[in-house]
């Protein structure tokens, strides 16, 4: 009686291994799932971490989320710091010959260059955004307009949501006026970018 159950036929153990290879392809493919579950669930938690509202941050976490960030850039290959920008004009000259443009006026013939300091970000939605750009003493409002910049809205978004508070950038694009809500100014001026 032994002898029977330990003799297996040729067909029911290339059966058995058939099995046994399809439960553990079965169970890799599992272990991946798992895998990319939680990698997904991670990066999730990373995007929301970093995407939390600025201004309620704080300081001394802002700078060092801001530091990690920069140098996964450097790890990927990537100069967060390139070496030339040419500008064409400084934010105050920007303002003196472009102040006087009338309310929902675009000149978009013209092409203009501006550097300074990120100190506010604000976004309409994915698709648009506006930044405070500050330099000597002025202040711009850029708005970012997907749809005007050249980049499919995958670029756009990648481009944009590296872009924090506190960065020093250059911008090119179009002088333009807007009527804003604020009551202390009547008009702010934009340039969309064109990066």
């Amino acid at each position: 009686m032994e002898e029977t159950d330990k003799t297996i036929s040729k067909n029911a153990l290339k059966k058995e291994l058939k099995n046994k290879k399809r439960e553990e392809e079965r169970r890799q493919k599992e272990e991946e799932k798992a895998r990319q579950a939680a990698a997904k669930a991670s990066t999730e938690v990373q995007k929301s971490a970093t995407a939390a509202d600025d201004e309620d941050m704080d300081p001394t976490q802002y700078y060092e989320n801001r530091l990690k960030y920069l140098d996964a850039q450097k790890g990927e290959g990537k100069n967060m710091y390139p070496h030339k920008f040419f500008v064409t004009l400084s934010i105050p000259e920007y303002i003196d010959k472009y102040g006087e443009l009338s309310n929902g006026e675009h000149l978009e013939d013209v092409s203009v260059s501006l550097s300074g300091r990120i100190m506010s970000k604000r976004s309409s939605s994915s698709k648009l955004f506006f930044y405070d750009l500050h330099g000597l003493g002025a202040k711009v409002q850029v708005m970012a307009d997907a749809s005007k910049s050249g980049f499919n809205e995958v670029e756009f978004s990648k481009l944009h949501s590296s872009v924090k508070r506190g960065d020093i950038v250059g911008v090119t694009g179009f002088p333009a006026a807007l009527v804003s809500m604020d009551m202390h100014t009547c008009r702010k001026r934009r340039i969309k970018s064109r990066k």
